[in-house]
């Protein structure tokens, strides 16, 4: 990922919180990574938010 790419931000925490709810209860940065969609480094930069996004998708279900 580009420094310069935020406007890619809200897309990658909104499939990441989705990908989170897909895998269920207990994701971890692990299983993200071992997805292959996500870096390493873009886990670290938004999964906290795209961990609570995922939360607040759950509960509204």
């Amino acid at each position: 990922m580009h420094p310069n790419s935020a406007t890619d931000t809200p897309n990658i925490i909104q499939r990441m919180a989705e990908t989170m709810r897909s895998i269920g209860e207990g994701c971890t940065d692990r299983d993200l990574m071992l997805i292959g969609k996500f870096s390493e480094r873009q886990i670290k930069l938004f999964g906290s938010q795209a961990t609570e996004l995922a939360t607040a998708m759950a509960k509204a279900a």
